[in-house]
Parts: C-alpha cells; sequence; structure tokens
C-alpha cells in the first residue's frame, strides 16, 4: 500500500506543545538529556489504541493545547490530561478513536485536571530523528515547540478504515495514586536517621515550579549532607539541594548532578508524578524488595 506525506498545520500552538518519544537512549554520554514522553503510560495507551508501534511519536500538550487542521483523512486518540477537546467543535472523550476526514479541525482548550495531554496518530508523527530519537529538545532538534503556522508530517494512505470500534474504557485509578514508588538512591545512607524516616513518612507537596526538567517539592528537609562530586543522575532522581529541597529530574533534566541523590522513583511512578500538579501532595514508598 502506498503511503504519502500528509500534514497537521497548526492554526493555533498551544503553551508547551511538542512532539516526543521513548526518548533518546544513548546520547548521556555527551550531555544530551534523554527527553521523551513525560507521561509513558499514556503514551503507550494512545499508540495501543491506534495500533502503531510502541514508540511512535506523538504530541504531548500542557497547561493550554492547540488548535489543528488535518490536510488528509488519518486516525487519532486522545490520553493522559482531562481536557476539553473539540473535533469539528464536537466533544471527544479520552479513549476514543477519533475518524479524520481532509479538512478536519481539532482544537484543545482548557485543561481540567493532570498535566500533560497525549495525542496519537496512526502510524505516528513522521519528524526528523536526531540521534535515535523524534523526541524535541532544544539545541538538540530544530526547535523544542510548536510554534503557531507550523506543519506537522504524518503518513496518508489511501484506504478504508473500518468504523472505530466502542470507546476504550479508560482505567484512570492509577492517576488518582499519591502514592510514588521509589529505590535508595547512592547516597541515601549518608542521610541521617532521622531525615530518612522524616522522608518516607511525609507527604509532600508539589510546587509552582514544575516543568519538563524537575518538580520541586515545598516542604524543606534538613540536610547535613555536603554537595558531591558530579555524578549521573537520570530522569526520576530525587536530589536533595543545600537548602533542604528536594528536587525530581524529569524527562529533560542534566545528565550529571553535584547534590546528593537520595532516591530514584520507579517508572511507572514517574509517569503518574508527571500528571500532578501544584499544590497536590504525594508520598514515598519504597518498592516492596527493598523491605526485605
Amino acid at each position: 500500500m502506498i503511503k504519502s506525506p500528509a500534514y497537521v498545520h497548526f492554526l493555533q500552538a498551544g503553551l508547551m506543545t511538542s512532539v516526543q518519544d521513548w526518548a533518546r537512549q544513548e546520547m548521556a554520554d555527551f550531555g544530551v538529556p534523554y527527553s521523551g514522553v513525560m507521561d509513558r503510560l499514556s503514551m503507550v495507551l494512545v499508540n495501543y489504541l491506534l495500533q502503531n508501534p510502541q514508540n511512535a511519536a506523538v504530541l504531548e500538550m500542557s497547561q493550554t493545547g492547540p488548535e489543528m487542521l488535518f490536510e488528509m483523512p488519518t486516525r487519532i486518540a486522545f490520553a493522559g490530561a482531562i481536557a476539553d477537546i473539540y473535533h469539528n467543535d464536537k466533544p471527544v472523550k479520552l479513549g476514543t478513536i477519533i475518524a479524520i476526514d481532509e479538512g478536519d479541525r481539532v482544537i484543545v482548550k482548557r485543561f481540567r485536571r493532570r498535566q500533560w495531554l497525549y495525542m496519537g496518530i496512526q502510524g505516528g508523527f513522521e519528524t526528523d530523528v536526531v540521534s535515535g530519537s523524534r523526541s524535541w529538545y532544544k539545541g538538540i532538534t530544530p526547535q523544542e515547540k510548536v510554534e503557531k503556522g507550523d506543519n506537522l508530517c504524518y503518513l496518508y494512505e489511501e484506504r478504508y478504515f473500518p468504523p472505530p470500534p466502542a470507546n476504550s474504557r479508560i482505567k484512570d485509578s492509577w492517576y488518582r495514586q499519591s502514592e510514588i514508588m521509589v529505590h535508595p538512591g547512592p547516597e541515601w545512607e549518608m542521610l541521617p536517621k532521622l531525615s530518612q524516616n522524616r522522608i518516607i513518612h511525609k507527604s509532600f507537596t508539589i510546587s509552582e515550579t514544575v516543568n519538563r526538567m524537575a518538580y520541586q517539592l515545598v516542604e524543606p528537609i534538613y540536610n547535613s549532607l555536603e554537595s558531591i562530586l558530579t555524578a549521573a543522575v537520570y530522569p526520576g532522581t530525587v536530589q536533595l539541594t543545600p537548602g533542604g529541597n528536594l528536587i525530581v529530574l524529569m524527562r529533560d533534566a542534566q545528565v550529571t548532578g553535584g547534590y546528593p541523590r537520595i532516591l530514584q522513583v520507579e517508572n511507572n511512578s514517574l509517569s503518574i508524578l508527571s500528571q500532578k500538579r501544584p499544590g497536590d501532595k504525594i508520598k514515598f514508598s519504597f518498592v516492596k524488595e527493598e523491605l526485605t
């Protein structure tokens, strides 16, 4: 079957709209962040609905969404944040497979709950692959976010699409979890027992400082540790600053750091954490094998 390029035209860009896939896996040695989707669980879901490869590139949005015009027929689906989404002025639910015709418009308006929304498209977005990934990152890819007037490529396949199946019922109870599963970090045992107990038994509030690089927590922890020599860090590394602030590194974080690495967030819990908004509460818990 012949496939030809078609484009999504962005009449409005939204505030933090970008193309992301799984991650840029093998460039950390060169100081390049991993990047990739903030919420991997939602990315896997939209690609599963569309029968795409798991790593097919998706559109990631936050806070305010774009207005899009589709050049040729395709299918799309949304997962992640709860937002007001409209297809040709008709409201769309998460988990719905939406049949797109030539000239259709889709607009994402107000975000109501959660932080990151994902739109998958049939076959995935056909943007440039840079260092093994389509994920956008400033200085690595030609742009870091969608701008008004941009066009994103997808592949149009001239074939019959059967009617979408019944809408999937997305179980979102995992989004509401406040428990974030962690492993001890390399400097965990250097903390006084009082500080360890406080970190594990205390609830923390997501601060206003949340972005693709890091989420900062409000409540301080007494820190008697000195800074360490620069060492490797990863998405999910929890650092303790000299002032006692906890910072959870996210997908666009640097690949080395000099603050003590006290915890490492488990992968699925990092997706859960990514969907928390300022003011939400979380609690750290060790994965079960760490307790034996």
